[in-house]
């Protein structure tokens, strides 16, 4: 009996470039996050009270655009600069892979809806401000998404790859008091679960990208004996 013909994946989504005006939209949003955060400095606590989430503002007089607001401002350089880099390099590829309903529509609505659940964990008085929670979630859409589509690199090196970008972007070199790490929790799990659904939404399409070589069978060499 002739052995089957085993087949391997070559390409995949993934392995293409990234969609044209990716490295445009990505910076433009960059240029989004830094004037808010600009003019959020020049004309002082007011406006960034106004733009921050808080429980008063969101959960008591239902004021929802405060989730995305906040995003948008910063407390700080060195706070808008440990975020704009990750931005600007998971808005890159978010955009260039998966196009627009994953970058801005689900990653912006799920940023927001990341803050909601962080706020319901906080008592009265307590402002979020900052991009890091969309961060990590865009953090856990795209690693989800590159172990479930890159099928192209054998699964060891594919879990590897994977657990050195988490590491090297995720974990902090520092913890700070005035940092919601519960937010970077639930932005990263939501991530995850996102990427899943869309997954298993959007399974077709993915494996249809995929270019599938397939190895020649080899002929049946009869029985082989050992001595």
């Amino acid at each position: 009996m002739a052995n089957l013909a085993r087949h391997f994946v070559r390409e995949t989504l993934l392995s293409r470039k990234p969609r044209e005006w990716s490295l445009e939209i990505s910076a433009l949003f960059l240029s989004v996050i830094l004037g808010i955060s600009l003019l959020a400095w020049r004309n002082g606590a007011a406006l960034l009270s106004t733009l921050a989430a808080t429980p008063e503002g969101v959960l008591q007089r239902r004021e929802y655009w405060r989730l995305l607001t906040a995003v948008a401002v910063h407390a700080d350089v060195m706070h808008v600069l440990s975020n704009v880099i990750l931005l600007t390099f998971f808005t890159y590829l978010l955009f260039g892979y998966f196009g627009f309903w994953v970058f801005p529509v689900l990653s912006l609505a799920m940023a927001g809806l990341t803050n909601y659940i962080s706020l319901l964990t906080y008592p009265s008085g307590v402002s979020l401000i900052g991009a890091s929670g969309l961060v990590y979630w865009m953090a856990g859409f795209w690693l989800s998404m590159y172990l479930l589509v890159e099928r192209s690199v054998a699964p060891g090196k594919r879990v590897l790859r994977a657990v050195c970008l988490a590491l090297l972007v995720l974990v902090p070199s520092t913890f700070q008091p005035n940092v919601s790490y519960r937010t970077h929790a639930i932005g990263l799990g939501l991530g995850v679960v996102s990427a899943l659904v869309y997954f298993q939404c959007n399974r077709e399409s993915i494996r249809a990208a995929e270019v599938v070589e397939w190895e020649e069978p080899l002929d049946d060499p009869g029985e082989i004996l050992s001595s």
